[in-house]
C-alpha cells in the first residue's frame, strides 16, 4: 500500500469516528430527555393520600368562654336592721319557705320609747301646722279685698280716661269744623275785598266779613286751647293710672303676707313629713324584729344561733329560689362589649364528661368594677363587667357557690354551609379551598367567607352542600389535576409525622 492510500485510509477513519461520536450524543440527550418526561409525568400523576371532608349545611358560631359561680335566683343575704340580739331562728338551712314566712325574731327595746317621743312631736307640729294653715286663709282674704279694690280703682280710670278720650276727639271735632268756617270766611272776605276795591259793594259789607272772619280765628284759637287742655288731662290720667296707687300697695303687702304663710305652711309640713318619715322608720325597725322571707325559696345558709348579739349589716342568712339558677360571672371589657342581653349561653360543670345546660344571658351591667383580687403587688387593679346568665330550666344538680363554665354565643349563623378552619387555604388575595372533581382529582375553588368560629367557618358563596373538600397534608403542595386519595385525619398526622433517618 502506498503512502496516498495510507493517507486516504487515516482521513476516511477520522470521518467515521466523528459521525459515530455524534451519533452517540444525540442518542444520550435522547435518552435523557424521555427519561426527564418519564420522571415528570409520573410525579404529576403520583397520588398523593389526604383526607376529604363533605360541605354540609350547620351553625356557625363565635363565643366568649368564661367561669362563673352558680347561685339560685333571687338569692339574696338577709341582714340585720341595727344593733340587736337574736332571740329566737325558726328555720334552718335546706328548709322551703314560703314568701312572708317569720325566719327570726330579733330584741329591741329601746325603739319603742323612740317611737313614744316621735309620736308626741308629730301632734306638737300638726298643731303648729294647723295654725300656719289658719294663717294663709286670712291671708287670702286680706289680698282678695286689696285686689278688689285695685280693680274697683283701675275700672273709674278706665271710665275717666275713655270720657276725656271722647271729649278730645269732639274738641279735635270742633277744631276741623273752625278751620273750615275759617278758611270760608277767609274766602269770603278776599272776595269781598276785590269787589269793595272796585266799588260793587258798600264799605260796611267788607266791614261786617272782616269782623266775621276775626270771630272765626277767635273760635279755632279757642278750640285749640281746648283741645290742649283736655290733652294734658288725658296725659294726667294715663300717667296716674300707671303710678303705683295706695290700693296696690296694699295688694303687695297681702300678697308678701300670704306667701310668707305659705312658706311657713310648707316648712311646717315638710317637718311634719320628716317625723312622719322618722315614725315609720322606726315602726319598720320595730317590724325588722321580725325577719320575714321576701321570697318563697330555700333556706341556703344561716349565720347566727340563739341569743347571739349582732350589728347593724351583719349577715342572718341567705336564701334562694331553687325554681331559678343563674350564673354570675366577670367578663373583660372587650368581650363584655360584645354580650347583649338574651344571647344563647351554655353551662357546664367543670371536670370531665360534662353536662350541658342551656339558659340566657338575663343581665349585662353597665359599668365596668375594677378588683384587685387574684393580683399579685404592682399590678393594676382589672376592670371587669358583671354578667348574669340564667338557664332555661333549673338543672337541679349544679350546686349554688360552685364553679362552672360557660359558654355564650354573641354571634351565630343557623344552617349555613361550614367547614373547618383548616380546610380554608389563605396563600392567596381571595380564599380558596381544595376540591375532589368527579375524576378524584383536587381542584382548586374560590370561596366567600362570613364569620368564623373557633374551629368552624361559614362558606357564604363558592361551595354547595355535598361538595367534597380536601384537607391538604402539610408537607404537600397540591397542584391542580392532582389525583386524591381519600384518607383519614389519623392517617394525615401519621404521614406528616417525621420519620427515623437510617
Amino acid at each position: 500500500m502506498t503512502i496516498e492510500q495510507q493517507i486516504k485510509s487515516k482521513n476516511r477513519f477520522k470521518i467515521g469516528t466523528r459521525w459515530l461520536t455524534l451519533l452517540g450524543i444525540f442518542a444520550l440527550s435522547s435518552v435523557g430527555g424521555l427519561l426527564f418526561y418519564l420522571s415528570s409525568l409520573d410525579q404529576n400523576s403520583a397520588e398523593v393520600t389526604a383526607p376529604i371532608i363533605t360541605a354540609n349545611r350547620a351553625n356557625v358560631e363565635i363565643k366568649i368562654n368564661e367561669t362563673g359561680i352558680v347561685e339560685l335566683g333571687s338569692q339574696q343575704s338577709l341582714k340585720s336592721p341595727g344593733e340587736v340580739a337574736v332571740e329566737r331562728v325558726l328555720v334552718k338551712v335546706g328548709d322551703r319557705v314560703v314568701s312572708g314566712q317569720q325566719l327570726l325574731i330579733l330584741r329591741n327595746t329601746q325603739e319603742q320609747t323612740s317611737l313614744a317621743e316621735q309620736e308626741s312631736l308629730i301632734r306638737q307640729q300638726e298643731f303648729t301646722l294647723l295654725r300656719n294653715h289658719q294663717r294663709v286663709k286670712e291671708a287670702e282674704k286680706r289680698l282678695a279685698t286689696a285686689y278688689k279694690q285695685v280693680q274697683e280703682r283701675v275700672k273709674q280710670q278706665k271710665l275717666e280716661i275713655q270720657k276725656q278720650q271722647l271729649s278730645l276727639a269732639r274738641s279735635r271735632q270742633k277744631i276741623e269744623e273752625a278751620k273750615q268756617r275759617l278758611a270760608a270766611d277767609q274766602k269770603e272776605l278776599q272776595n269781598l275785598e276785590v269787589l269793595a276795591a272796585k266799588g260793587f259793594i258798600p264799605g260796611n259789607e267788607l266791614q261786617q266779613q272782616q269782623a266775621k272772619f276775626r270771630e272765626a280765628q277767635a273760635n279755632l284759637r279757642d278750640a285749640e286751647l281746648e283741645a290742649r287742655t283736655q290733652m294734658n288731662e288725658l296725659q294726667r290720667l294715663t300717667l296716674e293710672q300707671q303710678r303705683p296707687s295706695e290700693q296696690q300697695n296694699n295688694v303687695l303687702t297681702a300678697l308678701s303676707e300670704l306667701r310668707e304663710a305659705q312658706s311657713q305652711v310648707n316648712t311646717s309640713s315638710q317637718e311634719l313629713q320628716r317625723l312622719q318619715v322618722e315614725r315609720q322608720r322606726i315602726k319598720k325597725q320595730l317590724q325588722n324584729n321580725i325577719i320575714n322571707a321576701p321570697i318563697s325559696g330555700k333556706v341556703l345558709d344561716i349565720k347566727v344561733k340563739n341569743g347571739d348579739g349582732i350589728k347593724f349589716g351583719d349577715v342572718l342568712l341567705t336564701l334562694g329560689n331553687p325554681t331559678q339558677e343563674e350564673v354570675k360571672l366577670q367578663l373583660g371589657t372587650l368581650d363584655a362589649a360584645k354580650v347583649r342581653v338574651n344571647q344563647l349561653a351554655r353551662v357546664k360543670v367543670i371536670g370531665p364528661n360534662p353536662q350541658t345546660f342551656s339558659g340566657r344571658v338575663r343581665s349585662v351591667h353597665p359599668v365596668a368594677i375594677s378588683t384587685a383580687e387574684g393580683l399579685v403587688p404592682g399590678q393594676s387593679p382589672q376592670a371587669k363587667v358583671p354578667v348574669t346568665v340564667q338557664l332555661d330550666k333549673p338543672s337541679q344538680t349544679l350546686i349554688p357557690g360552685s364553679q362552672v363554665s360557660v359558654e355564650i354565643v354573641v354571634q351565630q349563623q343557623q344552617n349555613v354551609i361550614a367547614l373547618q378552619l383548616e380546610a380554608i387555604q389563605r396563600s392567596e388575595a381571595q380564599p380558596y379551598v381544595w376540591v375532589r372533581d368527579n375524576q378524584g382529582k383536587a381542584q382548586k375553588q374560590n370561596v366567600t367567607l362570613g364569620i368564623e368560629g373557633a374551629t368552624t367557618v361559614e362558606v357564604k358563596s363558592g361551595l354547595k352542600p355535598g361538595d367534597k373538600v380536601i384537607l391538604p397534608p402539610p408537607e404537600t403542595e397540591l397542584e391542580p389535576g392532582t389525583p386524591i386519595i381519600e384518607g383519614s385525619l389519623i392517617d394525615q398526622s401519621t404521614d406528616s409525622a417525621p420519620k427515623d433517618s437510617k
